[in-house]
């Protein structure tokens, strides 16, 4: 089991246009053979109701996205399935995105935790 945490931080909150993009985090995951990655499990809490929590298993196509500001969820989500015949190192990726039609400020404070794993 992995387990992923981490908190917005900085000096100022962060201002999203319309629409727009933030990664707000991003580790490196090894993912032996035959193994898949899975979010077992996330809880985040985000400044605005508007924003979309999005965590993706880069460069593969498996990502999980959640709409609202806050979460306790079990997705058992499985976010890469290696059947390469190789260990495959794939780059995890926290974003936020605003979802609403005007500004929205994403505070210092808000955070998340994943729990994963490679089974």
């Amino acid at each position: 089991m992995l387990q992923l945490n981490g908190i917005v931080g900085g000096k100022n909150p962060i201002k999203l246009l319309p629409g727009q993009r933030i990664e707000i985090q991003t580790i490196v995951i090894d993912v032996p053979n035959r193994k898949k990655l899975v979010l077992k499990s996330l809880n985040f809490l985000l400044s605005n109701d508007a924003f979309i929590f999005k965590v993706e298993a880069l460069p593969s196509t498996g990502t999980f996205t959640v709409r609202g500001g806050a979460g306790d969820l079990q997705p058992n989500k499985v976010l890469f399935n290696n059947r390469t015949g190789d260990g495959v190192r794939i780059f995890l990726n926290i974003a936020v995105i605003n979802s609403a039609r005007n500004t929205r400020t994403l505070d210092r404070t808000s955070s998340w935790l994943l729990k994963l794993a490679r089974v």
